[in-house]
């Protein structure tokens, strides 16, 4: 294997002549800037204002000249990047011309900082930019340099095996061992970088390997090769490797090889023929019924994430069909899941969670609770390896049915599963924050007062078994968590460094000339067409003037502090999302940028609206039914936006005296005091109905998963691979 790397460094790597030097001595200078320029060459001084031009072009990026490198508004990333452009890169230059002896070696150097800085630049100038992907190839960059001069490299490409790294390989591309050891670690880590290169192979005995390797950890990217009309065809199509030659008889045989790649192990294994596969993937049902056996099967493989993408892609065809029928009787609605089993609907509950409307998820849940009898919820889950089943618990929590979920349980069950929802949170197969979120996402809706004792004991419990152990992410995880379990939310927010969550402070939602603006969307049904008649016929003299234009009608305030809202006329449809965009070329040809955006509509329409948030957007409402499932859609274009939003039944009667008490607030120039503002109107929705359908609002400062994410992320936390 060490012959086929040493070939493959060969062959993949352009050689670069020079002269390495790498002194005895152990010794570095490190600085944030050059200690003798008087010795610095004409030559290398062009490269120096070379990199000193790309700075600069990367600093008027955003038409700013003030080395802050500003991305939409994101604190956290603006910080990341413009460190990684302007103190990384200084810090390497210094560190290059204060350390380094020869002149070759450091122009070969100071040329990969030069390239660098225009790969950023040009992906700057396309609109997109990995930030973690710049910060981490910086840091690469110096360390690479670092670890020349010490002559340690080796253990530190063998450690920090990335992309980026690979990036900046011409580096080193002339180090047999440093080589070696990337491709090593790229083989086994982004075998998927390696394949895309196969076809400049030369030798076929390293693309063969190559191919090997790849294919069973990305047997999809072999099976389009193998079925393209590219080169790569061939390549794949040669290989003697028996994995390989299996993927190619999927691609021949298979009537569906994109289905019956999914098979790959239990063809190449002998479990199933190729004509039993083409017999599943022909039904449906059958089809989806066996991803959920496969998943089972290869649930700690690699394998494991192309089951997890063909399971979400599988349940949205359930969840269409369900929502889609949503104004349909139950027979009829509901008929597409009537033969599935317990395990079944859990696997369509949690893959399309983000899909799922209210009355969608309930006809799921009360089918599952039906089904899985005589056996407990928490001896279904063990069932199925609890896979998944911190969505699960939280999807019960924001749709307030976890109650009756637990109720099915012994005490000790109980008790069991909710310690198992809150530890390993650090050690998820995904790596990943995700079971973190949803977790703190069920805070808010878990009412049972003994049970939240319980949880929050076993966090602390966590958090310090972490501490000693000093698992630095765990302990992370486990203390944001603690925190915003213990501490008031003002408290909360002071000690873990986010924004208040609170309050909305009046001045952030101004615009340059002191306006507050407000886009609300409407939409063409029946519904919609009355709710916005409502909606304007609640706005008139004396606090306010209504005109009206083709597609939109603009609300300006009177009295009070300048408020202006404006909302598209819910045409029939899909007229309706032409008004939308006619009203959304206006404003942006106006320099009109809305602080606040309302969703007033079915939840059907949501991810219409959801389309437009953008991270000027301070404050988002969405009066739709379960519209609570989307706080991530939101988060993900707004980061601090603070969200409104509903985990059931969202109706006018309890949406309009929520933007009625917000806008009062706005008209007198007040601060959005949300947790005020909730006391005030809990007590409009004191009994009844009234009451049950205001409970399952969710003000900002109850929006607990992005308030961890937030913290995390302000934590130094970062994102996870």
């Amino acid at each position: 294997m060490k012959n086929f790397y040493l070939l493959l460094i060969v062959i993949m790597c352009s050689v670069v002549t020079f002269a390495q030097t790498n002194p005895a001595s152990n010794t570095e200078i490190l600085a944030d800037t050059i200690l003798k320029k008087s010795l610095v060459t004409s030559g290398r001084m062009q490269l120096l204002l070379m990199i000193e031009r790309e700075q600069k072009k990367a600093d008027a990026s955003d038409g700013v000249i003030d080395k802050l490198i500003d991305m939409d508004g994101d604190l956290d990333k603006t910080t990341i990047i413009s460190n990684a452009i302007f103190s990384k890169v200084n810090k390497t230059v210094a560190y290059i011309e204060n350390n380094e002896k020869d002149d070759m070696v450091k122009r070969k150097y100071l040329g990969r900082v030069i390239e660098n800085l225009k790969l950023f630049n040009t992906d700057m100038n396309d609109g997109f930019v990995d930030v973690n992907y710049y910060s981490t190839m910086s840091e690469n960059t110096l360390q690479v340099v670092r670890g020349y001069h010490n002559n340690n490299l080796v253990p530190y490409i063998r450690e920090n095996i990335s992309k980026p790294l690979y990036a900046v390989s011409t580096l080193f591309n002339t180090d047999k061992d440093a080589m070696n050891a990337l491709m090593e670690g790229m083989a086994d880590k982004y075998p998927e970088v390696l394949i895309k290169k196969i076809r400049n192979l030369q030798n076929e005995v390293a693309a063969d390997v190559i191919v090997a390797k790849t294919a069973p950890k990305n047997p999809k990217i072999i099976l389009n090769f193998a079925t393209s009309t590219a080169v790569e065809r061939d390549i794949v199509r040669r290989s003697k490797d028996a994995y390989v030659q299996t993927i190619v008889k999927i691609a021949d045989s298979c009537m569906t090889p994109l289905k019956g790649i999914f098979f790959i192990d239990e063809i190449y294994k002998g479990k199933i023929s190729v004509s039993e596969v083409n017999k599943i993937t022909s039904n449906d049902e059958a089809y989806f019924k066996k991803m959920i056996e496969m998943r089972q099967e290869y649930f700690t493989t690699d394998l494991r994430k192309i089951y997890d993408r063909e399971l979400t892609h599988e349940a949205s065809r359930y969840v269409s069909t369900l929502n889609e029928l949503h104004d349909a009787g139950e027979a009829v609605r509901f008929k597409i899941i009537e033969k599935l089993n317990p395990i079944e609907l859990y696997y369509i509950i949690v893959y399309g969670n983000d899909d799922l409307y209210t009355s969608s998820f309930l006809g799921c849940y009360n089918r599952l609770m039906t089904r899985m009898k005589p056996k407990s919820g928490s001896q279904f889950l063990d069932s199925i390896g609890k896979d998944k089943f911190r969505t699960f618990i939280r999807l019960c929590a924001n749709y307030n049915t976890l109650s009756g979920f637990l109720e099915t349980m012994k005490p000790e069950e109980k008790n069991s599963l909710m310690k198992d929802f809150v530890t390993g949170l650090d050690k998820t197969l995904e790596g990943d924050l995700e079971g973190a979120t949803d977790v703190a996402n069920s805070f808010g809706s878990i009412s049972d007062t003994s049970l939240m004792k319980n949880i929050t004991e076993q966090i602390r419990i966590n958090r310090d078994e972490d501490s000693l152990a000093m698992n630095k992410k765990g302990f992370k995880i486990y203390d944001i968590l603690y925190t915003m379990l213990t501490y008031s939310n003002d408290s909360m927010s002071a000690k873990l460094g986010i924004p208040p969550i609170t309050v909305m402070p009046y001045n952030s939602l101004k615009d340059d000339s002191g306006t507050v603006v407000q886009q609300v969307f409407f939409y063409g049904d029946k519904d919609g067409k009355g709710v916005f008649n409502s909606y304007v016929n609640g706005f008139g003299a004396p606090d306010w003037k209504v005109s009206r234009e083709a597609y939109w009608v603009k609300i300006t305030s009177i009295k009070g502090k300048p408020v202006e809202i404006y909302a598209n006329k819910p045409l029939d449809e899909p007229d309706d999302e032409m008004a939308q965009n006619a009203l959304q070329s206006y404003l942006d040809s106006m320099n009109i940028h809305p602080s606040i955006i309302i969703h007033r509509g079915h939840s059907y329409h949501l991810p219409t609206t959801l389309e437009h948030i953008n991270y000027r957007h301070k404050v988002v409402i969405l009066g739709a039914c379960g519209a609570y499932q989307n706080l991530s859609t939101v988060l993900s274009q707004s980061e601090d936006a603070h969200i409104v939003s509903t985990k059931q039944i969202g109706v006018g009667k309890i949406n309009g005296p929520i933007i009625r008490a917000f806008n009062d607030r706005l008209l007198a120039g007040k601060d959005i005091d949300w947790v005020e503002m909730w006391t005030q109107l809990s007590k409009q929705f004191s009994s009844g109905e009234m009451k049950q359908l205001f409970d399952d609002y969710v003000p900002p400062y109850k929006n607990l998963g992005a308030t961890f994410l937030k913290a995390y992320r302000m934590s130094g936390g970062g994102t996870e691979e």
